[in-house]
């Protein structure tokens, strides 16, 4: 079909019509008005002409094509005129048709009905839009291939005490497209200049003329709210986005709109925007025809971690650079006010660099564009494109409407949730030679292998030889629906990685993912628990099989975590990581061979497991188990209770889970430490505790097997008592701030630990977010409000240096309470 080729944005469906607005493939903007087709209904066949009866004083037709229900019993399905579902459904159940299956209608029924994701082809007559550029009525639409660049358009308010927009910054841009250069001072860092043109942004500012082309000034907040609502129609974005933008920009807005009694209509229609309640009770920012990506939402969604959210921290970790003003709270606001009244150019600029790093974190770190690749795959729109219920199942609805079977409808039932990977025991100690081994994919490699599948699992009553997962789960051999998306998904991420898109090879891979927790998960309406608990079964089975095949030959297994193993080589320290490699590598094929010929034997079926070594490190450690005393960090008490060289009794030789570290090797033949769920790796301690660990350990690590032990534990305690005594003197108090997620509101809090202390100073009540706060001698306080007291030095070595040497001291062999006290060992108060 020929046509415009196009990327749908938004769509719904409004006055018996499939609304849609996107953008072309010739760059220019587009809506879709479409005759709805009033959806169908679906009725067990036996039923089939009792129904018939009853609708056909409905104008609804009988579909001459065979479904099923999931479970493989024929349904009858009857088209429905637009509008006539509701009377439709109730005619039914008074006519004693057993309460049938519902296609309704809506948008995404017409467009999954045509095999349409998000990229379409349009063959059709167009007219200028009012909002648009093109506008199609009643096309004929088909899928396609196409990824035109979107525009985006980040958003920033800045308002005064009483929530009045005092200013608000708009920079649009298209991301596929070359992006505008970041600007540099005479000392090299990229900052946004008073000499930017109207292109590279803009702001609304509330105050008298300044003179700069990219601020226009406004006498009065509702002109302000006028203009603005024109520039962001006139922009012409199919994505607004901003940090926050949803809870706070435009939460803000549309109240302000309201009170000012003025139309918020900004979207690509003339409706209103404001919040909506979508079905499953999900309360969203509707911008009709336009779609609201939260820049936080996206980077948390998206797997990004930061020590917080907030975009100053984010904006520092990916570009090196952060916000004009970065004092915080009261501060924050004293110096906004401050810059408003006195050197307003500087207010405008501090909020346009808000709206400027939004851009450039999506820019850099790829997101604007795989959150449109991931929508195109799935067929969600752009807002639910990180979402992984409505993915799968928008994507296994189409697959199984592809095979005339209807999706089930949604159902109370009670389910156990995704079990966690199984976790082999680890052995606390310093090791040298280490390899870890790591199924490629497990999860979704699992589901391939033994068709485990919703539709798998439902027709297995009565198959012939099901497959029988360790669980108990029963699963036909016939081909199931996840196995042959996984299948897919493999091969075009395979195809991603040649052609050097690494963009698509990572959605695919996150897509097969996310489909394990989505089984095990209540809100999905595939979801059972025994389909979770066929995958985590089968886990553990080879999980095992791995660690009896390595033990079996006479290697360590010291620890395996869901789909890892960690194995002693045997080799020493100074292995490099050619050697160390390849001796991996060899035992990975070993392995691979092993169990495809275990799955053939006791299965019948093909494996598609695969197991490689992953890395390889010179030395490992993993730390003993120990106890926690209350608020946090390892308390005195029970750091000695077992006194110098004593044992952890029924702990003895077992090591904490989820957490090691180890000297990485590269190809190269460089080292650097590598630390997984210890402190190091954690945010809830202080910039000095992480990197005490990261360097203790680089100390220990580095320690020549061929030294004197004592040698070596003396470089490690000249380093620690150095280290210690620069705490003390007040040199090292820039890196003693901790931070925490309060989840709740302050007021919610029964005991007072450091954190809710902290915010309590602050005033918080009803607020929650993140805290920070260090440690005095009158307890925590936040650093923005001291106190007179002096820092508590002591505690931080009791709770954030101590521990952490003990639990290397430990494995080494070494004391080290006396490296790091200020005082003899037998002066110790603790």
């Amino acid at each position: 079909m020929a046509g415009q080729k196009g990327f749908i944005v938004s769509s719904w469906a409004s006055g018996g019509r499939v609304l849609a607005t996107g953008r072309l493939e010739d760059s220019r903007s587009f809506a879709l008005a479409c005759r709805s087709e009033g959806g169908a209904v679906l009725v067990p066949a036996e039923y089939a002409d009792t129904a018939a009866t009853i609708l056909a004083r409905f104008g609804a037709r009988r579909d001459g094509e065979a479904w099923t229900d999931l479970a493989g019993r024929p349904q009858t399905r009857f088209r429905l005129p637009g509008g006539a579902r509701p009377a439709v459904e109730r005619a039914l159940l008074e006519g004693g048709v057993p309460l049938p299956l519902l296609d309704r209608g809506g948008a995404d029924e017409f467009l999954a009905s045509r095999g349409i994701a998000s990229a379409l082809s349009i063959a059709g007559s167009e007219r200028r839009g009012d909002r648009v550029d093109a506008v199609f009525v009643d096309p004929a639409l088909e899928a396609a291939d196409c990824l035109p660049p979107l525009r985006w358009l980040a958003l920033d308010i800045e308002t005064d005490r009483e929530e009045r927009v005092l200013a608000v910054s708009l920079i649009a841009r298209a991301f596929g497209a070359p992006s505008t250069e970041s600007r540099e001072s005479a000392d090299g860092d990229a900052i946004a200049t008073t000499s930017r043109s109207a292109g590279e942004g803009e702001v609304l500012f509330l105050g008298p003329e300044l003179g700069l082309p990219w601020v226009s000034c406004h006498a009065d907040e509702g002109s302000l709210l006028e203009a603005l609502a024109a520039r962001i129609v006139a922009l012409d974005a199919d994505i607004v986005t901003g940090w926050n933008v949803i809870e706070f920009d435009l939460a803000v807005l549309e109240a302000r709109y309201a009170a000012l009694g003025l139309g918020f209509a900004v979207g690509r229609s003339r409706d209103r925007a404001g919040w909506i309640e979508r079905p499953g009770k999900r309360r969203v920012f509707d911008l009709p025809g336009r779609a609201v990506v939260d820049g936080i939402r996206l980077f948390r969604s998206a797997g990004e971690r930061f020590e917080d959210q907030s975009l100053e921290t984010v904006a520092q970790a990916v570009l090196g650079e952060g916000k004009t003003v970065t004092a915080g709270g009261e501060d924050k606001l004293a110096e906004l006010e401050r810059l408003r009244a006195e050197e307003p150019a500087l207010f405008c600029e501090y909020c346009l660099r808000d709206s400027e790093l939004v851009l450039r974190l999506l820019e850099k770190t790829g997101l604007a564009r795989l959150t449109q690749k991931r929508a195109a795959l799935t067929g969600l729109s752009i807002d639910l494109a990180w979402t992984s219920i409505p993915a799968f199942e928008r994507v296994y609805d189409a697959a199984l409407r592809a095979r005339r079977v209807v999706p089930p409808g949604r159902e109370p039932r009670n389910l156990s949730g995704a079990a966690g990977g199984t976790v082999l025991d680890p052995r606390a100690g310093l090791f040298e030679g280490v390899l870890v081994f790591d199924f490629r994919s497990l999860y979704p490699s699992l589901m391939r292998t033994f068709n485990i599948d919703p539709l798998a699992h439902a027709r297995s009553e009565g198959a012939a030889d099901p497959v029988m997962a360790p669980n108990g789960a029963r699963f036909s051999r016939e081909p199931g629906i996840l196995p042959a998306v996984i299948a897919r998904y493999s091969a075009e991420r395979e195809q991603a990685l040649a052609a050097g898109d690494d963009t698509g090879a990572y959605v695919y891979k996150i897509l097969q993912n996310s489909f394990y927790g989505v089984l095990g998960s209540e809100g999905c309406r595939y979801a059972r628990t025994e389909l979770a608990g066929a995958i985590t079964s089968f886990a553990r089975k080879y999980l095992t099989f791995a660690r009896d095949f390595f033990e079996a030959r006479g290697y360590r297994v010291l620890y395996g975590d869901t789909d890892s193993v960690f194995v002693e080589s045997g080799r020493g320290a100074g292995s490099g990581h050619g050697e160390m490699t390849q001796l991996g590598e060899k035992l990975a094929a070993e392995l691979n061979a092993a169990i495809t010929a275990s799955v053939l034997a006791e299965y019948g079926l093909v494996s598609f497991m695969r197991i490689r070594c992953e890395k390889v490190y010179a030395r490992f450690f993993i730390p003993r188990l120990r106890f926690e005393g209350a608020g946090g960090g390892t308390a005195r008490g029970a750091i000695l209770a077992r006194g110098e060289g004593g044992e952890e009794g029924e702990g003895e030789g077992r090591g904490r889970a989820k957490g090691y570290a180890g000297l990485l090797l590269a190809e190269d033949g460089s080292a650097s430490v590598e630390v997984k769920g210890m402190e190091a790796a954690r945010s809830d301690g202080t910039p000095l505790g992480r990197r005490f660990q990261v360097e203790l350990l680089a100390l220990v690590f580095g320690a020549s097997r061929q030294r004197h032990e004592a040698a070596a534990a003396g470089e490690v305690e000249a380093w620690c008592r150095a280290l210690a005594a620069s705490l003390r003197r007040g040199e090292l108090d820039g890196e003693l701030v901790y931070r925490r997620m309060l989840r709740r509101a302050v007021s919610e809090y029964g005991a007072e630990n450091p954190a809710v202390r902290a915010a309590r100073i602050l005033g918080w009540t009803t607020r929650r977010g993140r805290i920070s706060w260090v440690m005095t001698k009158s307890g925590a306080e936040p650093p923005e409000k001291r106190s007179d007291s002096p820092l508590d030095y002591e505690h931080y070595v009791e709770h954030q240096l101590l521990p952490m040497a003990k639990a290397i001291g430990d494995e080494a062999g070494w004391n080290p309470l006396p490296w790091l006290a200020d005082r003899p060992q037998m002066e110790l108060g603790f």
